[in-house]
């Protein structure tokens, strides 16, 4: 595992909200999609997952970063321990109509999103309620939060936590720890551990620090 990926899953799986700060490039997204996995199928061996359930959120600032994260997911959903999970990458420019009568009628346990769609449809109240469906989330992850806030997302960020419950693991990363990330996760993580990685590759060896602040 990359510096992060070690930091990080433990305290994702035991029930811990993070805030980890690391590079691009160190193995961010593989540092939240095990866990991620890990805890919906804690999940389901407890309790099934219903059709209308949703139990994970990846937001992403981008169309092209949450793709790349659905790609990412979508080869871990191949594996037969998994294939019963299902997802769903929402996004602008594709259909709104279309994304609703596919939450419907096939439904999607785990949402990869940009912030602009999901408000959307958490605020289209008649036909399809996925205010209720989110009720059930484990998991929230803020993929390239300081992106986010950098673009503009703030409200819309604050208007998605409002409609999700507040038991929930979340996990924050971002590249640095601005003043506006630290306000996101006042707002959005309870008592969050915050791991902060500095890595740099020196010919064949990997020269890192990290820190884990309780």
């Amino acid at each position: 595992m990359t510096p992060v990926q070690a930091a990080t899953i433990p305290l994702l799986m035991s029930c811990k909200d993070v805030a980890a700060e690391a590079v691009t490039g160190s193995g961010k997204t593989l540092a939240f999609i095990v866990p991620l996995l890990e805890i919906l199928l804690k999940h389901q061996r407890e309790s099934p997952w219903k059709k209308t359930e949703i139990g994970a959120i990846v937001i992403s600032p981008t169309r092209e970063l949450a793709t790349q994260t659905s790609i990412v997911l979508k080869s871990f959903l191949e594996h037969p321990d998994l294939s019963i999970f299902t997802q769903k990458l929402l996004v602008g420019g594709n259909s709104v109509e279309e994304d609703i009568n596919s939450l419907r009628n096939r439904g999607a346990l785990v949402l990869i999103c940009t912030p602009g769609r999901l408000e959307d449809l958490l605020e289209r109240k008649g036909q399809l309620n996925l205010a209720a469906r989110v009720k059930s989330l484990e998991i929230l992850i803020l993929d390239e939060a300081d992106r986010l806030l950098d673009l503009g997302f703030t409200a819309t960020i604050n208007t998605i936590l409002s409609y999700l419950p507040r038991q929930r693991r979340t996990g924050l990363f971002s590249a640095t720890q601005t003043k506006e990330v630290m306000d996101l996760m006042r707002a959005g993580l309870r008592n969050p551990v915050v791991v902060s990685v500095r890595e740099k590759a020196s010919f064949s060896c990997r020269v890192c620090s990290f820190w884990v602040f309780l």
